[in-house]
This record gives C-alpha cells, structure tokens and sequence, in this order.
C-alpha cells in the first residue's frame, strides 16, 4: 500500500551508527531518530521533583539508612533515577570525571568505537541501542563501565584509557 511506501523500515541486520560529528554535515535528521509527535517531550512539561539522596549517614547502620534505603527504592520505582549528595567522592574528582567524559566523546567516531560494547556485554562505547526499546532510535552515545576487582573480567575501557 501507498502508506507502507512512505513508512521507512528500520534495518535491524546494518546497525546504525549516531555520530555526532555528521550533525553539521547532514541536512536532516534520518527517519529512524523521528519520533511520532504523541512521544515526543512536552515543552510545558512539569518541573521533575528529582530525589535527592543524602548518603552522610547512610553506612553508619542508624535510622538514616533506612531512610535512604527507603527513598532510593522509591526513586528507582518512580523515576529510574535520583542525585546523591554527602557520597565522599571529592568534587575535584567528579569535576575531572566530567571533563574526561566531555573529551572522550568529543573525539572521532573510529577513536571511540575502539572501545565498542560487544554482545552480550554492558561495559564500553555504544550509539543508539538500535531496536532494544521501540522503532525509533533515542539520539545519543553512551560510555558504560564498572568497578570490578576481578582480574578475568574484560578490561575494554581500563586498557583504553591506559593506553
């Protein structure tokens, strides 16, 4: 039918790349990153009331920690997330953290996809979960990684930033 013609169809075997640094060479966005209006944000959306976590008492086993265990839950339940405060993370480092983020997504699509998430792996470099969440692509790129002790885990993202 004519309306099947004119409804793109999202190629799930060719992943498709986000690379931002073709923002300023492209004339329009692709189709698979349109969202139908009816999903798109509301511009007179309500201010978002964002938990705020306190963690200065939380290891200290009082009231305090059932508190925050308590609004923790209530945060992952109602919003999948929530700001921390009092965490002993020095602002130097958070500060450092994000300036390294701002670099590294600032460089070249190849030098970021060295560290590219493989399947079936949550750590490393990856561009719009092609699929995962519905026919239209969220716009964006994402560097996951974790702490790990474990000297037979895979190591992508430490040995990236070392080397």
């Amino acid at each position: 039918s004519p309306e099947e013609e004119d409804t793109p169809k999202l190629d799930l075997v060719t992943p498709l790349v986000f690379n931002p640094s073709m923002l300023n060479l492209q004339a329009t966005i692709p189709n698979q990153f349109i969202w139908p209006d009816d999903e798109k944000p509301c511009l007179e959306a309500p201010e978002l009331d964002v938990p705020l976590i306190d963690l200065q008492n939380f290891l200290a086993h009082s009231h305090s920690t059932l508190d925050a265990s308590r609004l923790i839950s209530e945060a992952c339940y109602k919003h999948g997330f929530f700001l921390v405060v009092n965490h002993g993370i020095s602002e130097q480092l958070t500060s450092d953290a994000h300036e390294y983020m701002s670099r590294f997504f600032d460089m070249p699509l190849s030098e970021k996809q060295r560290i590219q998430r493989k399947a079936g792996e949550s750590c490393g470099y990856a561009s719009s979960f092609t699929g995962r969440f519905s026919t239209k692509l969220p716009w964006k790129e994402t560097l996951s990684f974790q702490f790990c002790d474990d000297k037979s885990r895979p190591k992508n993202v430490q040995d990236y930033f070392c080397d």
